[in-house]
């Protein structure tokens, strides 16, 4: 095929220029066949043309595209090349893929997206002839390998680790898309190193980490190889039984499989027992003692393995240690198991020292009566744990008294707890936990690159956080990984989330200076006590702002008062707990007010679980919440012009029982109104109509908690039911409020 007047012109650096004609081009589309006679399988181009019609958009766009028509291809080799964007659809040029393309017709040509929504693909044969000197898929992987042979790594003292990371951003493919998810390039790649004598003999291990990788089965072509090193960590490897299946005959002394959905599995990491005889060590953990909850205190590698006790009477050989970058291990004596892993550690954060270094305590467990972790690189917060504290932890509690009924709470220690210190008790291994590495990858999973925002809630719950503790309430650990995302992300995050932290200090302006464009923060449910804890932020610009949930709220009777305040330091903000400020500088209402952030998870359980039971038919179920000498109340008001006569009837059932002091004639009926006792409440519970509570309309304020009595008020909007099919449901809105003390171990209003 001859083209002296091309359509188009393709240029690429340092290949000749791909010239396409559609002149002689065979177009199908919504079709699962095609004309074996039009299709040139040798040397000319074909043309995929993707058409979204606009609305699949950005570089997401693309890869959910590729991934789809990937999905289609599995198994056969598929080099899409020169991918060209266009705001109806997108196209890009294959050659000698045969195979795959027999795939797409069998699907009628439509690709499925993650959505479930479908894409029309329009195939287009012979668009240009094929010329060496071209774009050649082969030759660019041979130019990208033979470049990567230059540079390979050392890892554990082991020359020739071929770094494959990431192997589709290699600058050789600015122009093609090496997809080594998919099982046919995967395939082709694995052939080319193995193939090429020469360089494959300095290879003693492959870096494949981050590839989206499905399937090993191409690993097999190294069958009888023994690598000292296969780094599979962040792939997409699901299928244990399949993975044993690929690496049957595939050895190396370590295999690294992290961050495949493989290693979250119930059955992991025993799924893996046939493979173990070919493998020393499985992400640092040597193979024979591979468990779901190893620590490195679960194996012994040298006679010295039980380290050296410090404790109390030996301190003074604390010194000896102070080079060391081992493991050592902190053991706190708790026979009867009376404290859980969370409140040991938030005894232990309180303990240690806020100005020496970070301290990451890692490989918690516990055993033999003890809580156990592990420690490293941090000998300075160790000698002050012996030398000024003493190698004992308080163990604090808040107490509450009365004095003229205002409630006064205050610490107090109960107990103290002794522990004492194994110095050197493992060595440290390749592949072991390291703060910063977890903290980067932590970052990573919970950045939305579509929102711009940075979702660090529950920071500790994050996935890859089990085995290390990363305490947020430390004002300097909270600075390190929010100097970490900053660089990380710089001006990408416009929203930054740190809820549910424990956070007791956020003044890190200079820290998130970084991020230039955010506007945004949510310190909900920490543990901040003063806007003075949080002024820094100012500097920002904050437009949003979430505070509630902390104790510094508390301070504040008025939502006036509090808006005021915080707009003293925060002159620019717009919203407030997710509330707009209206322009004379106050709230609608202030939502979800929470006096003490231990009362979150009582108030979040009580209240859906109270309202729902009313909704029912279950109503009877609510008289064992209410105490004997329990007293109830309601009042009601609407507006005469608004109320039809039908309507005016249906609510009379509220009226009866209200006590609207402004509004009843006869007083008398400010006593007789007022219910006491079980039956008399749960009787005029019977009498009020079929209702249904709008959940997510409650703004639920609790402005006392704490262990003598709780109040919970919640305001919302309900339905009062239709009778009938002939009848429409009532809006009307509510406001109630619930005193709740503790009685015999329960909870009673």
């Amino acid at each position: 095929m001859s083209i002296s007047r091309p359509d188009e012109v393709y240029h690429f650096p340092n290949n000749l220029p791909i010239e396409l004609s559609y002149k002689n081009t065979q177009t199908y589309s919504k079709c699962s066949s095609y004309d074996p006679k039009a299709f040139a399988q040798g040397f000319v181009w074909h043309q995929i043309i993707v058409q979204h019609h606009g609305k699949i958009c950005g570089r997401d766009g693309v890869q959910e595209i590729l991934d789809a028509i990937f999905a289609v291809v599995e198994g056969e080799e598929f080099f899409p090349i020169a991918y060209r964007r266009g705001s109806k659809e997108d196209r890009f040029l294959v050659r000698q893929c045969k195979a795959a393309i027999n795939k797409l017709f069998e699907q009628n040509l439509l690709i499925q997206l993650a959505d479930a929504s479908f894409v029309q693909l329009q195939m287009q044969f012979n668009v240009g002839e094929f010329k060496f000197g071209q774009i050649s898929p082969h030759t660019k992987l041979t130019e990208a390998l033979n470049r990567l042979y230059t540079c390979m790594e050392r890892i554990n003292g082991v020359e020739g680790i071929l770094n494959l990371c990431r192997f589709n951003s290699n600058p050789e493919f600015v122009d093609l898309v090496v997809n080594m998810g998919n099982r046919g390039v995967f395939d082709t790649i694995c052939n080319l190193i193995y193939r090429n004598d020469e360089k494959f003999r300095l290879v003693n291990g492959l870096i494949l980490s981050d590839n989206c990788i499905t399937t090993l089965a191409p690993l097999t072509v190294f069958a009888g190889v023994e690598f000292a090193f296969l780094d599979l960590r962040r792939n997409k490897l699901v299928s244990s039984s399949r993975l044993c299946r690929d690496l049957s005959n595939v050895k190396a002394d370590e295999i690294l499989l992290a961050g495949n959905p493989v290693t979250t599995a119930s059955n992991y990491p025993d799924c893996l027992r046939p493979i173990l005889k070919n493998f020393k060590q499985i992400d640092g953990i040597p193979a024979e003692n591979l468990s779901k909850d190893y620590t490195p205190l679960d194996y012994e590698d040298d006679g010295n393995c039980e380290g050296f006790r410090v404790d109390i009477t030996n301190k003074e050989t604390m010194h000896k240690f102070q080079n060391s970058s081992d493991w050592h291990s902190i053991m706190i004596p708790d026979p009867e198991h009376e404290f859980s892993k969370d409140e040991i550690f938030d005894y232990f954060f309180i303990t240690v020292s806020a100005t020496l270094s970070d301290i990451y305590p890692c490989y918690y467990k516990f055993a033999g009566g003890e809580h156990q972790f592990l420690l490293r690189q941090c000998f300075d917060q160790l000698k002050f744990l012996v030398d000024v504290c003493k190698m004992e932890m308080k163990v604090p509690r808040l107490s509450t008294h009365f004095d003229n009924h205002s409630a006064l709470s205050e610490i107090q220690i109960d107990k103290t707890l002794r522990y004492y210190l194994v110095m050197n008790i493992r060595p440290f291994k390749h592949g072991q936990l390291e703060p910063i590495d977890c903290i980067d990858k932590a970052l990573t999973r919970r950045f939305n690159g579509i929102n711009r925002q940075l979702n660090l809630d529950k920071f500790q719950n994050i996935e890859g956080l089990e085995n290390i503790v990363i305490n947020l309430s430390s004002p300097k650990i909270l600075s390190r990984v929010l100097m970490q995302a900053s660089r990380k992300f710089l001006t990408s995050c416009v929203e930054l989330r740190l809820a549910h932290n424990k956070i007791t200090n956020a003044n890190m302006s200079k820290v998130l200076s970084l991020m230039s464009n955010l506007k945004a923060i949510d310190l909900g449910n920490n543990w901040i006590l003063d806007l003075e804890d949080i002024k820094d932020l100012s500097l920002l610009g904050l437009k949003t702002l979430r505070l509630d949930g902390n104790p510094l709220c508390s301070k504040y009777t008025f939502a006036g008062e509090y808006i005021k305040a915080v707009r003293r330091h925060f002159p620019e903000l717009t919203k407030l707990d997710n509330i707009e400020i209206k322009n004379k500088g106050s709230l609608n209402y202030q939502k979800n007010f929470l006096c003490d952030v231990r009362g979150y998870e009582f108030v979040d359980e009580f209240v859906p679980h109270y309202f729902k039971v009313f909704d029912s038919q279950e109503r009877q179920s609510l008289k064992e919440l209410y105490h004997p000498n329990a007293i109830f109340t309601t009042s009601f008001n609407y507006r005469i012009a608004q109320m039809t006569t039908q309507n005016f009837k249906r609510i009379s059932k509220y009226c009866e029982n209200s006590r609207n002091i402004l509004k009843i004639s006869d007083l008398s009926r400010a006593h007789t109104s007022v219910h006491l006792g079980t039956n008399q409440i749960m009787q005029v519970l019977f009498e009020l109509p079929s209702m249904l509570h709008d959940t997510l309309t409650f703004n639920t304020d609790t402005t006392i908690y704490n262990e003598n009595m709780i109040m919970i008020t919640v305001s919302g909007v309900f339905y009062d039911l239709a009778p009938s099919m002939m009848d429409n449901d009532i809006l009307m809105g509510f406001t109630r409020t619930f005193v709740i003390i503790p009685v015999e171990k329960r909870m009673s209003c």
